[in-house]
């Protein structure tokens, strides 16, 4: 077993109930995560470009991260959204949840929508977290998630989410 921030590595001794045989599963203990898909008023989407060292590149992606001990999956997504956008939350969706990868780890994360999002401060930055805020019509979104200029696979997804609950974008003066 192996301890470090926002992750614990661990070994299980699992038998197959088949064969018999004995052998070591190793697992990662995980917290929960949310994402924040948020409109503004204006109905611009809000996005969080940053670092990932994943990938060591710059994503895009809506705000989200961590579900702290002692708070529920929705106040995190209000905490994340504002502490990385400045942008203050009123109205929530739930879109529901999913395990990012159950071969790995049993934590879940959990998507929402925040419609109707107003800027009330700067987003709040750290060393280990430079941010840049950018905002997107609905049709960008759209093409976003279409041509992989989006490339995390649980911000795809809610925003997939997201994008359906809304429905067919509508055809206005504008984009006719």
């Amino acid at each position: 077993m192996a301890r470090y921030p926002l992750i614990e590595v661990l070994e299980h001794d699992v038998q197959d109930v088949a064969s018999g045989d004995e052998f070591v599963v190793v697992t990662l203990d995980l917290t929960d995560w949310c994402v924040a898909v948020a409109r503004t008023t204006d109905g611009d989407f809000v996005f969080v470009e940053q670092h990932r060292h994943g990938v060591n590149a710059s994503t895009l992606e809506p705000a989200g991260g961590v579900v702290d001990e002692g708070e529920t999956a929705e106040e995190a997504a209000r905490r994340e959204l504002f502490e990385e956008t400045g942008y203050r939350a009123a109205g929530v969706t739930s879109l529901g949840w999913v395990h990012p990868n159950p071969a790995l780890s049993g934590n879940r994360t959990h998507f929402f929508f925040f419609d109707g999002v107003v800027r009330e401060a700067e987003p709040e930055t750290s060393s280990d977290e430079r941010l840049g805020v950018v905002l997107f019509e609905e049709t960008e979104v759209r093409a976003a998630v279409r041509d992989g200029r989006i490339t995390h696979a649980l911000s795809v997804l809610a925003l997939e989410r997201c994008l359906e609950r809304l429905g067919p974008l509508r055809a206005t003066e504008d984009t006719r």
